[in-house]
């Protein structure tokens, strides 16, 4: 499935439209803090503007040998030190961790362009984006990436729900739903009319590849902190709605990333969940 070139179309669009914008340009942006957690990773910008992304630890398997952990980010203690854009280069790196400090980035500017009063995209609403969608008996779901606290409630509504799921540690000994290997995704992914995808594809360059899937779906929900993106790239290719985050206290992020915070400990402190519908969507 994974053509590496399309697989980074997305992110390559967004640095561009970033790199282009004259809301950033006239702002002379650079990076202030950096933190890269245990579960997450966090960017806070000296404009005040923040974002922040999911660590894939676990796609670093040589994270225990000295040498190889060395490798996988050779500039620590000079990130701080790099101009913005290189940063933003980050996103496209098959570097699971360099990746995910450019998606870091990548959500802390594209907070300043959301910001902004010019800007055409605006909150839908605040909360959890799956609870935006109607699911019915009738509906096939694929969820890419398990979100355990919905599983159990689409159960309940349909019986055609498939998780595709990397790692399998995420089903705890009283779940009982089943985990379907990535190797299953060309087959499963035309199927569904509902199609929920993490935003960590973004930072595994899949997100791309798995939209070219979407045959038959006619909602396609991107969520987690890590897509907080500008949503026009994914909105030009179906996606109907975003489910990111808002930081709003970026101190409080970054001291949180830094003792191992996890998703449920920003919601309600320091950050908000931010819920954007496509109005506008492309006939494919």
């Amino acid at each position: 499935m994974q053509d590496i070139k399309k697989g980074k179309s997305i992110t390559r669009e967004l640095i561009d439209f970033i790199k282009d914008s004259s809301v950033i340009n006239q702002l002379n942006i650079t990076p202030k803090e950096l933190r890269i957690g245990v579960f997450y990773t966090g960017v806070v910008l000296r404009s005040g503007h923040a974002g922040m992304s999911y660590t894939p630890v676990q796609e670093i398997p040589e994270a225990v040998c000295c040498p190889r952990s060395h490798a996988k980010m050779p500039a620590a203690g000079e990130l701080l030190n790099k101009e913005i854009t290189e940063l933003m280069d980050y996103a496209l790196d098959d570097n699971a961790l360099k990746a995910a400090v450019g998606m870091a980035t990548l959500n802390a500017l594209s907070a300043v362009l959301l910001a902004d009063d010019t800007c055409k995209y605006k909150p839908t609403a605040y909360g959890n984006a799956l609870e935006v969608i109607d699911i019915t008996c009738n509906d096939t779901v694929a969820m890419v990436g398990a979100f355990t606290p919905f599983i159990k409630k689409i159960s309940e509504i349909t019986e055609k729900l498939f998780v595709i799921e990397k790692n399998p540690k995420v089903v705890g000994k009283d779940d009982t739903f089943k985990i379907e290997s990535a190797d299953r995704l060309e087959e499963i992914i035309p199927q569904a009319n509902i199609l929920i995808i993490t935003g960590v594809t973004l930072i595994n360059h899949t997100l791309g590849p798995i939209l070219d899937l979407a045959e038959k779906a006619n909602e396609i929900v991107v969520v987690g902190p890590t897509a907080s993106i500008y949503p026009e790239p994914l909105f030009k290719r179906g996606v109907t709605v975003m489910g990111g985050v808002r930081i709003t206290d970026a101190a409080r992020m970054i001291h949180l990333i830094g003792e191992a915070g996890s998703g449920y400990d920003f919601f309600d402190t320091c950050a908000d969940k931010v819920i954007m519908r496509n109005e506008i969507i492309p006939v494919k």
